[in-house]
């Protein structure tokens, strides 16, 4: 297997899950009822989608395209995202921003899995992965420190 080939078969696994996190969001927003955080879901949306087209554009300089299928990422978006949809039944903000953030430590995860080996060896494509995966991240952190908050306001929970 040639390097363009593995990468670009990482490549394509982050790009399923930023679809998927771009359409989890645009979920989630749909189902909150706190307007602050649809208002934080739609700018994490957008925030994924740009992250979406920028992965895209980096499949196709490796000679790779993103619209093929690949399997491999099947089960991470299953995990990820599907705990969101059965969330959402509950319509909760803490089930909600539980969900959001399980969905994101995926991603999280799945960056981390990209960020080993040959990959290494390619200084401007860790760079572009590292800033994506930063960007995941701060989302995550903010997430985090939401879901948290609302035991402050209700220690019952």
């Amino acid at each position: 297997m040639s390097y363009s080939e593995n990468y670009n078969k990482q490549l394509h696994r982050l790009y399923k899950i930023l679809q998927a996190s771009h359409k989890g969001y645009l979920e989630a927003k749909n189902h909150t009822e706190s307007s602050e955080l649809k208002d934080l879901f739609e700018k994490y949306a957008i925030d994924r989608e740009l992250l979406t087209q920028q992965m895209r554009d980096k499949i196709a300089h490796y000679g790779g395209n993103a619209d093929l299928d690949h399997d491999d990422a099947v089960g991470l978006l299953h995990r990820g995202w599907l705990s969101l949809k059965t969330s959402l039944t509950a319509n909760t903000a803490q089930n909600i921003l539980e969900s959001c953030r399980n969905a994101d430590q995926v991603a999280l995860d799945a960056y981390d899995d990209a960020l080993q080996g040959e990959i290494l060896n390619d200084f401007e494509l860790k760079t572009f992965l590292m800033e994506q995966r930063l960007n995941i991240n701060e989302n995550y952190t903010e997430l985090d420190r939401r879901y948290f908050s609302l035991f402050k306001k209700n220690p019952s929970l």
